[in-house]
């Protein structure tokens, strides 16, 4: 797989399935990934690790290389944020374990926003989230919102109920930093999601004290002069820039739209080439 990676291979390193919140299935995002021209991907589901093997997988006659990952929730000083943790081999067991435990704490967080919104007709969860296979979040509560015709539409759920401001939805109880420190210990690859420029400004160095080794800076819609602010904080730690679509499949903008080439994300794909041998 020595030309596996080129400075022009196409990366979108956050997507999302229907295990957690996204609309297709694992196998329809790598589907809509070949179709919409992208080479290398990462499965990136709340708090779950990728159901398939990482490695080149033959979508519709073309190479598509998937790596394992996970999106990961933690939370910081009354703060959740979230760690993108990226695996280009077999993903280990214990984490896998980890994250079973991580969503079955979202079932159980699930349970008690719907006892403190206190409304009739909201399902509470079935037996695959209480066990780990899924993932809640917190547009699920949003979509059964809707339907109890509690709400006209997710976001007016989430401006109404579920936004951190209203305090209905707990966080989980796994610290940022100790998220970081558990994917390192098994050897995943870790970059901040969609982080905020002032906790940035704020925690970066407490997070790469701890392990952190990118933050995702490369995401659609960004301002230039954030994008540039990202980039001179990563550099002033010595992280690496990461990017990827946060793709749900619920919009209609197509899979592929937003690229990231690895000429972008150089210091990523150093990281990665030195994990598996991929160039």
């Amino acid at each position: 797989m020595k030309d596996a990676l080129r400075a022009s291979t196409r990366f979108d390193l956050h997507l999302h399935s229907n295990r957690s919140d996204g609309r297709f299935s694992a196998e329809e995002v790598l589907e809509h990934a070949v179709a919409g021209g992208l080479e290398v991907i990462a499965l990136t589901d709340h708090d779950l690790s990728t159901p398939m093997p990482p490695g080149i997988h033959q979508i519709q006659g073309r190479p598509l290389l998937l790596l394992g990952g996970a999106e990961i929730s933690g939370v910081h000083e009354d703060h959740e944020l979230h760690l993108l943790v990226y695996f280009p081999g077999q993903i280990p067991e214990g984490f896998r374990a980890f994250c079973r435990a991580q969503c079955r704490e979202r079932a159980q967080r699930y349970a008690e926003a719907v006892r403190r919104i206190g409304l009739r007709g909201l399902p509470l969860p079935g037996p695959r989230a209480r066990s780990g296979e899924i993932a809640l979040t917190r547009l699920h509560l949003a979509q059964a919102l809707v339907e109890a015709k509690h709400a006209e539409s997710t976001s007016d759920a989430f401006r109404r109920y579920l936004s951190d401001a209203r305090g209905i939805v707990p966080h989980l109880s796994t610290m940022f930093t100790e998220g970081i420190r558990l994917a390192r210990s098994f050897g995943g690859i870790t970059s901040w999601a969609h982080p905020p420029l002032p906790a940035v400004e704020a925690y970066l160095g407490t997070f790469a004290a701890a392990g952190l080794q990118g933050l995702e800076a490369i995401r659609p819609g960004m301002k230039s002069t954030d994008r540039r602010r990202l980039r001179r904080h990563a550099r002033q730690h010595g992280l690496f820039l990461t990017g990827g679509s946060d793709w749900h499949g619920w919009s209609r903008h197509d899979l592929g739209l937003f690229q990231v080439q690895a000429h972008e994300i150089r210091g990523f794909v150093d990281v990665l080439s030195a994990a598996v041998e991929l160039i």
